[in-house]
């Protein structure tokens, strides 16, 4: 029993120090995103998703639902680099 509760408070301890990381890297994707759509010369249409992505992602970051920011995030870089 004692051991079942050691590895239960460890799995808490490391499921909270995982959430910091993830919140760094959502703002540095952010950035990568927009460093690449200053320079990207995208279709309108493709620059409004793009925008709205990043815009979407710093909206999930600044709540604190940091991998749903990455994903959206991802997806935007993911069209730029397929543009560029």
């Amino acid at each position: 029993m004692k051991r079942l509760l050691s590895i239960l408070g460890l799995a808490g301890v490391l499921a909270f120090s995982v959430q910091p990381v993830w919140a760094n890297s959502c703002p540095r994707l952010i950035k990568e995103a927009k460093g690449l759509l200053a320079d990207a010369k995208l279709a309108k249409a493709d620059e409004s998703k793009v925008k709205a992505l990043l815009d979407e992602a710093q909206k999930l970051h600044e709540s604190g639902s940091h991998s749903d920011s990455m994903k959206k995030a991802n997806q935007a870089l993911d069209m730029l680099k397929k543009k560029s």
